[in-house]
């Protein structure tokens, strides 16, 4: 039980830090640098203050507040929970709040130290939650340190260059932090899920998918072992009806499999598992024509798919993939088919495909594309063995 329990707990802390623990390492020496030279500012105009206990208060509770947070990421397997964050945020508002209200009526010369070292803070877990947690809350603190700044009772113009400097010190650094974090979660997102799915260029032409092997292979189980229980008398004839109704679902069931693995190709089982292209690409492929795919047009294709929909502008492009229909053609050798793959690509030009996607256009056929109001449209022409002489 408690050996089941610990198993997600693991593989969340083991999601939550892959390939980027690096990465969280330098992004918190750098928040570190940010604190540090908050806190030096501090002490060296710490005689000018107007309430030196006010801002010191501030700078304990920051302290405080950052050291209980790295003990509770340690012990949670370098997690920043929901809990555990809300608790940071709140500290940290305190000491905003307590520094600016310690400078309200200061000088034009004094500025806030705790509030900018927030920023810092802010910059150490931005590999420790979501980057739209980290952006909210350091757009959030932006505005609180402008805010201050222009309504201050000495407020002047003239010195608005320096606070504006201080404002960006503090917010800058964990914003641009949340645009790095989010590529390169995303470059690592996609090369896993490419990996994932390259096995299928390998699989049999056709099959059914691994949630799917994984649910027939319960299904089998459970048929084997009432097959057991009805041979050696555990389970009497005729079955009990509620017996009856459970052997007649799992038939069902694996009359359902047995469908789908003929009808569901490699394709289709290499677009339904991708988070990636199972929500930019729709396959019509109603006599699957992708059954018949070599190895090499089928890494062709799918790589070219890939790198199609691939792109800054990812989250608007979306590709129709239609096969056929096939035609035999005349040949001395074996019998062969031949029929084109139509794939639209709308939301994207010609300029906007990689050099690398029309190499594997040509490990899959020959190919011709053209630009249409608003879509690239490429067809390829594919010639495989016909299935009869197979």
């Amino acid at each position: 039980m408690n050996r089941t329990t610990e198993r997600p707990d693991r593989a969340a802390s083991a999601r939550a830090t892959l390939g980027t623990s690096q990465l969280g390492t330098s992004l918190a020496v750098a928040g570190s640098v940010v604190v540090l030279h908050s806190l030096w500012r501090f002490l060296f105009s710490f005689s000018e203050l107007p309430h030196p206990l006010l801002s010191a208060s501030s700078w304990l509770l920051l302290l405080a507040a950052s050291a209980l947070s790295i003990i509770a990421v340690r012990a949670s397997g370098y997690l920043l929970g929901n809990l555990s964050f809300a608790f940071l945020l709140g500290s940290l508002a305190v000491v905003v709040i307590l520094d600016l209200a310690a400078l309200w009526d200061a000088s034009q010369t004094v500025y806030p130290t705790a509030a900018v070292a927030v920023g810092g803070v802010l910059l150490g877990i931005v590999t420790l939650r979501s980057v739209r947690d980290v952006a909210i809350s350091s757009g959030v603190l932006g505005a609180a340190l402008i805010g201050t700044f222009l309504i201050r009772p000495d407020s002047d113009t003239l010195n608005s260059g320096a606070e504006i400097l201080g404002t960006a010190f503090a917010v800058m650094p964990p914003l641009i932090a949340c645009i790095l974090v989010a590529s390169y979660r995303r470059m690592v997102f996609m090369a896993l899920d490419r990996v994932l799915i390259q096995s299928t260029v390998m699989a049999p032409a056709f099959g059914v998918s691994m949630l799917e092997s994984e649910e027939l292979a319960q299904v089998d189980l459970e048929v084997e072992q009432l097959f057991d229980d009805i041979a050696s008398g555990r389970e009497p004839l005729p079955l009990e009806p509620d017996r009856a109704q459970r052997a007649g679902e799992l038939s069902t069931v694996l009359r359902r499999h047995l469908i789908a693995g003929r009808r569901h190709t490699w394709l289709h089982h290499a677009i339904a598992e991708s988070d990636f292209l199972s929500v930019s690409v729709e396959l019509r492929d109603d006599d699957a024509l992708a059954a018949l795919l070599d190895q090499r047009q089928r890494d062709g294709l799918l790589s070219a798919l890939w790198l199609l929909m691939y792109g800054e502008q990812r989250t608007t492009r979306h590709a129709v993939v239609t096969f056929g229909p096939a035609a035999p053609i005349a040949s001395r050798g074996r019998p062969q088919l031949r029929f084109p793959i139509t794939i639209e690509a709308r939301g994207m030009r010609r300029v906007d495909v990689e050099p690398a996607t029309w190499q594997h256009l040509g490990r899959t056929g020959r190919y011709v594309d053209t630009t249409t109001t608003g879509a690239l449209l490429v067809v390829i022409e594919c010639t495989v063995d016909s299935p009869i002489d197979q």
